[in-house]
């Protein structure tokens, strides 16, 4: 029975650390993501970019700029940046490799608890 409760408490811990360093990895994703979002995608898509100018004359302003959206998916995200669409060119994975497009799809698709936790 003692044999039992140790292994019971040591799956428990197990699972917290588990689960304590896949929250710190996520914030990670999500920190790195925005960082190369604006390194890689800013120049037109934050606040009076190209891009952002165009999205709001195509879609509204509400959706203009990409930060701000909640309707975003990671697979259109990265539909889009490799096949472009409108103005927008393509881009290839020598200009963006496909582990820096995941981690942008990550950060403008996150969800709205880490949206409201972050500034």
């Amino acid at each position: 029975m003692r044999l039992l409760m140790i292994g019971a408490a040591a799956a428990f811990i197990c699972a917290m650390i588990c689960a304590s360093l896949a929250t710190a990895d996520t914030a990670r994703n999500l920190e790195e993501g925005e960082r190369l979002f604006h390194a890689r995608c800013g120049y037109c898509h934050l606040d009076g970019g190209t891009g952002t100018f165009m999205l709001g004359r195509r879609l509204g302003k509400d959706k203009a700029l990409l930060e701000k959206r909640t309707d975003l998916n990671p697979d259109f995200i990265r539909h889009v940046v490799r096949a472009g669409i409108g103005s927008m060119p393509p881009h290839n994975r020598v200009e963006l490799p496909d582990s820096e497009l995941d981690l942008i799809a990550i950060y403008l698709s996150r969800p709205t608890s880490a949206r409201e936790s972050r500034p």
